[in-house]
């Protein structure tokens, strides 16, 4: 059965060979890593595959990074998890310029291949690039345009290829690694932490570090392959083709702590002038109940509604509370039910939970979520031993 299913592969190499070419000795397989640059979708950089060949007049860029902002319904697809990316394959000068221009730098890392493993990544990736494989469901922890790197030289190479971990010098949670990609776009950073859930506390693999472009560049760089029994270097020749370290720099923006500590001191003074007057800001109560629920159900959705596998059991939903969304409306009353006293009690005990949840760590929220907090555990304090009293 081995020697067959053998066969089975040698017999499909060559048909594949035969339909998108044989590659000849001077041929030269690539991991290109680029840099992060000044969108939002470009924070974490970009990494695509190149096959260089010249003898037959190839040097090929080979592209996961695609997608059509314009296409209908792309952010409904992107918001479930669904949207499609896809394949490119195009002159590899096109994807240089085009990087060059944005200032971002690059890369080259060229492989250490025999003839027969670079011919098996050109069939792999010309296969990918046929009309009806090129798109695929776009994840952005496992499967992307990193990814890809890793995963089809892994099943081109097998064994063959190790991901060695020695240049891993402590270990880190997904979130703490987009934690530290995400610095030059805190908002972004926050948006992540909020929408997505406890799989992201997950002690990272040294393979899982492999969805930031950079961790593929430091993988590649540290990876050994199996020639003859003994290991060699993954990476022949690494190559600095364009250096820029512009959008490595901090930029100066607007921090969400900063504007939260505003928010939540400014409310907290209010709440100390309610609890002084022995008055009520209805429609502050209002405001927080809705926007903590508005948060709540969307979390929810994420979670059940969504093909996303990272928004499951999201803690979040501790302060985000979905039914504040229907209780803003009875808050508001001059003259609140009963109940909300007690429902005011359990929200302040989620907020305790939520903190035990922090301290040990089954799941990390972001900084900013602490003046949040303090802000919600004054108001919701006073709601409960003043603010909501029939006297009042």
């Amino acid at each position: 059965m081995k020697y067959l299913v053998f066969f089975v592969c040698l017999i499909f190499s060559f048909q594949t060979s035969a339909q998108f070419g044989r590659l000849s000795e001077q041929a030269e397989v690539s991991i290109i890593t680029v840099g992060p640059g000044a969108n939002l979708y470009d924070c974490f950089g970009h990494s695509a595959f190149r096959i260089k060949d010249p003898s037959k007049g190839l040097d090929r860029a080979y592209n996961y990074g695609q997608f059509d902002f314009s296409e209908g319904g792309f952010v409904g697809k992107f918001t479930m998890g669904i949207a499609q990316y896809r394949l490119g394959a195009y002159p590899f000068v096109n994807f240089y310029n085009n990087y060059v221009q944005e200032n971002r730098w690059l890369t080259e890392q060229v492989l250490n291949l025999s003839l027969e493993e670079k011919q098996a990544i050109y069939d792999a990736l010309e296969t990918n690039y046929l009309p009806e494989n090129r798109k695929y469901v776009y994840d952005p922890f496992f499967d992307n345009c990193a990814t890809r790197m890793r995963d089809i030289v892994k099943t081109v190479m097998g064994d063959a290829i190790s991901y060695n971990s020695d240049h891993l010098t402590k270990a880190s949670t997904i979130r703490s690694l987009v934690d530290e990609n995400s610095y030059n776009h805190p908002w972004v950073d926050l948006g992540i932490d909020v929408a997505l859930g406890t799989i992201l506390d997950k002690t990272a693999t040294p393979e899982q570090y492999m969805y930031l472009p950079d961790y593929v560049l430091a993988a590649y760089a540290n990876a050994s392959i199996i020639r003859d029994g003994k290991p060699v270097p993954a990476v022949k020749q690494t190559n600095k083709l364009f250096e820029s370290d512009y959008y490595e720099i901090r930029q100066e923006k607007l921090s969400p702590t900063l504007v939260m500590i505003v928010v939540a001191v400014t409310l907290i003074i209010f709440t100390i002038i309610d609890y002084i007057k022995g008055s009520r800001a209805r429609y502050m109560d209002f405001a927080i109940m809705f926007i903590t629920g508005f948060f709540g159900v969307f979390l929810l959705f994420l979670w059940f509604f969504t093909y996303h596998k990272t928004a499951v059991n999201n803690l979040n939903i501790l302060w985000a509370f979905a039914p504040n969304l229907v209780v803003a409306f009875y808050v508001i009353k001059r003259e609140p039910p009963k109940w909300l006293r007690v429902y005011v009690r359990f929200l302040f005990i989620l907020l305790i939970t939520m903190s035990f949840v922090w301290l040990l760590q089954l799941q990390v929220y972001n900084i900013t979520l602490v003046p949040i907090m303090l802000l919600l555990a004054v108001r919701y304090g006073f709601l409960w031993q003043k603010g909501l009293k029939p006297s009042n």
